[in-house]
Parts: structure tokens; C-alpha cells; sequence
């Protein structure tokens, strides 16, 4: 039994079944072929790599929003963390380009205090050399803030994107492959006016999700049918909840 408020309803919760990877690369779980005619998100959580949190990048095709991939290590640094990432943007590409393909590749990076090492190491290594397009959050107008690319997490970002996330899981709008990533899920829970692990429990690979998803909120500005999948829609033959007023239901 969940007795703690969980982000995503505890009914789905029970519902979501992860599998076994197709196959292995390293650190790096593969949970579907590569299709050359989708669009592809990583992004990058990093971590210390010190053995405590871990450093953690998620995987996921466009516009079906399916995980296809995921890596987690908590004894990898920085640079090397950022180096796998480019090494699995690689694997998209010639993996599509055995098939005769060119998929559209986004990625991006969590650019909160350990970010900044990770955007170093980025830019050490030569933008030109990361396969696909470096994505970044949208200026606000307003914004005084020194521009860094990537995502920065702040609490309102935080929860814009754990509604969003939750409206899309519990809608069958995105589908989930890791063990792992649901088992988080499972402990990710209410705390104070957001959203963390429970206490000594880790949540990562939701919070590279969580990048994921405001990758491809970015991306739904652009392209129509990821519009769709992050924008929540009533159908016509949806009847409005009924209205108690005075001893009857209208």
C-alpha cells in the first residue's frame, strides 16, 4: 500500500509494468530499436559521482513520448557522464544511419550547480561534436539572469513540469520501459509545496524525465503532434461533472 501522496495517481501507479532491456551497453539500458524516422530527447542529470547521487540520462522518442533508453551511475564523473551522453547520441545516429535514416536529435543538461561543470565540459569538447541540436529553455522577457544554456531548475519549473508529467502519464499519454524509473516514481512523493524522493531514496532518473519534458515542451511550440501529446484535450463525449445544489444533482 502507498501512504504517502505520490506525484502520480497510486491507481496508475499499480498499472505501470516495466520490462527487461533489449540489450546492454555499459551502464546503458536499450529498451527499443532505433527508428529513423523519429525524434529523439536525452538529457542529462548529473551528478558528483562520488557515490552518493547519481548521475542519470533518459531517453525518449517523439512524438510517441516512449522511453527507449536510459543510464544511471553514481561512481561516473562528470566529464565522463557528459562523454556517455555523447557516446548514446552517436548510437541514435549511425544506428539510423544503418537503416538509411537521419532522426531529428535533441539534447540537454540539467545546468543547476553541477551544470555548469557539465556545460564546461560541453563546451571543452566542441558543440560540433555532440550529434543533433543542444536544446535550452526560451529567454523570459524580463529575464536579468546571465543566459546559460540548458535547463534550470527552479521550484515553479519544477512543479510546472511534474503537472505536466502527471497529466501525461495518467492520460496514456507517455509510456515507461524502466524498471527502475517506475520504482522512483513509487517514491517520489509530496514534500513541503513540491515534489522529492522520500528519504534515502533517490529520484534522478524522474528528475532527468522531468528535463524531458520541458525539452519537449519547448519542442511542442514547433511541431504540432508534440503539441498534442503536452496539451491536455477534452473530448466532445466527455459529460461534465454533475452539481449538488439544495438536495439534487443537476
Amino acid at each position: 500500500m502507498i501512504f504517502d501522496e505520490t506525484l502520480i495517481n497510486a491507481v496508475k501507479l499499480a498499472e505501470l509494468e516495466g520490462r527487461e532491456p533489449l540489450y546492454n551497453m555499459g551502464q546503458t539500458r536499450w529498451y527499443k530499436e532505433i527508428d529513423p524516422r523519429c525524434t529523439y530527447l536525452v538529457a542529462l542529470d548529473p551528478s558528483l559521482g562520488t557515490g552518493g547521487d547519481y548521475g542519470a540520462i533518459q531517453i525518449f522518442e517523439m512524438p510517441s513520448m516512449e522511453q527507449v533508453g536510459e543510464w544511471r551511475h553514481n561512481l561516473t564523473p562528470v566529464q565522463q557522464q557528459v562523454r556517455t551522453m555523447r557516446e548514446i547520441l552517436k548510437y541514435i545516429q549511425d544506428q539510423a544511419a544503418e537503416k538509411g535514416g537521419q532522426p531529428t536529435i535533441y539534447y540537454s543538461v540539467e545546468n543547476n550547480s553541477l551544470g555548469e561543470a557539465a556545460l564546461v565540459v560541453i563546451s571543452d569538447l566542441g558543440e560540433e561534436n555532440f550529434p543533433g541540436l543542444f536544446l535550452s529553455e526560451p529567454i523570459r522577457k524580463g529575464h536579468i539572469r546571465r543566459f546559460r544554456k540548458g535547463f534550470n531548475t527552479t521550484h515553479r519549473t519544477k512543479i510546472t513540469a511534474c503537472s505536466k508529467l502527471k497529466n501525461m502519464l495518467e492520460r496514456g499519454n507517455m509510456k515507461l520501459n524502466s524498471k527502475p524509473l517506475i520504482s522512483e516514481l513509487k517514491t517520489f512523493v509530496a514534500s513541503g509545496t513540491g515534489f522529492n524522493a522520500k528519504s534515502g531514496e533517490h529520484d534522478d532518473l524522474v528528475s532527468a524525465m522531468l528535463v524531458v519534458i520541458r525539452m519537449a515542451d519547448v519542442l511542442s511550440d514547433w511541431d504540432p503532434k508534440i503539441y498534442e501529446k503536452m496539451t491536455e484535450k477534452l473530448t466532445e463525449d466527455q459529460m461534465p461533472m454533475p452539481i449538488y445544489i439544495g438536495g439534487g444533482i443537476f
